[in-house]
This record gives structure tokens, sequence and C-alpha cells, in this order.
């Protein structure tokens, strides 16, 4: 005679239920209970989870605090934009070269005297003078000075610079001006201050190596400067107190 078939076998298999799966996922499992690593794990989680809430809360108070102007980080404000920045360059170079250089003889040493003044025959009596110091004349004539109350204009190219640095030397209180040229010739350009006794007699003049000067070009490159760094500084400032007053602007919602 057949034994009393159990509801929960099905075909030799016995059927998994709820009240099962309950006991087998209870938290009062002994296997549970009895092993301290498995709450360990279960409070690391929670403290995980809890640190990543409050990260993302304060995240998102900040975010909003920084937008309404609350809170102000100077990494974040816009900067003064390039043009409007002090020049960082020295401005006495870009106007005057600077480098030392080589006194070169006079024998080798080709000039151009141009007159710019209005005194007849001035080209051609420098001329005269100027090559009895040595040099070599190339073009004598006349020229034209942008600001003619000056001694004189040295002009030349890159290449000419030292053979330049020797006419000032004879020819002192000149203005140095720099032109792009590949010749390495020299312009001496005579200004109203120029007086032709001035010229400096061989025995007199200096040979050592030297820097080329530009007195008025200097000047100006300074001055110059200094008007750029004032407007920047007053761009600056009311950039500043624009900002500060759009902030002023902004609504107080802090306490609502």
């Amino acid at each position: 005679m057949r034994g009393k078939r159990n509801p929960r076998d099905w075909h030799g298999h016995r059927i998994v239920t709820e009240d099962d799966l309950a006991e087998g996922f209870s938290d009062d499992d002994p296997e549970h209970v009895e092993n301290p690593r498995y709450y360990r794990r279960r409070l690391l989680h929670g403290i995980v989870l809890g640190l990543l809430a409050a990260l993302l809360i304060a995240a998102l108070v900040m975010a909003y605090l920084v937008k309404t102007r609350q809170i102000v980080i100077p990494a974040l404000e816009p900067q003064p934009t390039p043009a409007a920045a002090a020049p960082t360059h020295d401005p006495v170079a870009a106007a005057c070269p600077q480098e030392v250089l080589q006194y070169v003889a006079p024998k080798d040493v080709t000039v151009n005297v141009l007159n710019a003044t209005t005194t007849v025959g001035l080209a051609g009596a420098t001329a005269q003078v100027l090559e009895k110091r040595g040099f070599r004349i190339g073009e004598v004539g006349n020229a034209k000075l942008n600001d003619p109350d000056i001694v004189g204009a040295v002009v030349s190219g890159q290449s000419g610079r030292a053979k330049a640095l020797t006419v000032q030397r004879f020819v002192p209180g000149t203005e140095y001006v720099k032109k792009k040229r590949s010749a390495d010739t020299v312009d001496f350009v005579i200004g109203k201050k120029y007086d032709l006794k001035d010229i400096v007699p061989v025995k007199k003049a200096k040979k050592a190596d030297g820097k080329l000067s530009c007195p008025i070009a200097v000047k100006a490159a300074r001055e110059e400067a200094k008007n750029s760094a004032a407007a920047s500084e007053a761009a600056a400032s009311k950039a500043a107190e624009s900002r500060a007053a759009e902030s002023a602007k902004e609504p107080d919602t802090a306490g609502k």
C-alpha cells in the first residue's frame, strides 16, 4: 500500500515555497548570526552610501551658493584680457637695441651725410670733416626728420649697428634710429642743434665697446609704458567695481 503523498513533492522533487525562501535569507540565519563579518560589511555599505549622499548634497548647495554669488571663488572670476594687461616686455629694449657692440675703425665705415636743416652746404662741410676723421663718405644730400630740433639722427640696419656706434662716438648727442635695410651703411641726418665744431677729433674719440644711444626713443617708450600701465590699472579697477555692483544687485535668498 502506497504511503500518503507529500503535497510539497512533485514527481520526486521538492517544491521550494515562499516560507522556504524567507527562512533561507532571514537575518536570523544562525550562519549570519554567528558571523560578525556579515554585519560589519552591511555597516560599511551603509556608511559609504551615507557619505556619498552627504557629498552630493554639499556639492549641490555649493553650486547654488556660487551661482547666486553668495560665495565668490577668485579663481573662477573673469581675468583681464591680455590686451588690458600691463606690458611685460622691456620698453627700453624695444625702442633701442641693447646689445654691446664692438667699435669699428672709421676707415671701415661708409656714412651718408644728409642735411635736414635750412643751412645750405652743411652736409658737404660735415662730409669733409668726417672724411678727415677717416670715414668713407657715401651719399651727400638732403633729407627730412620728423623732429628736426635735435643734433641729428644716426640711421642703420641691424648689420650696420656697430658702425653706427662709431659714428655716434664722433658726433655726440645724436639719436640712433633703427631701419630695415640689408646694407651696413650708416646715414647721418643733420638736425638743427648740430654744430660742425662738435665733431670729435680722432684722438679724443672713445674706442671702447658699448651700446647705441637712443635717448628720445627710450623716453617716449617709457612714457608710453607708464600710460599703458595706468590705463590697465584703471580698466581693472573699473571691472572690479562693475563686478561688485552686479553682486550687490543679486537678491539675497539665503534666508528664504
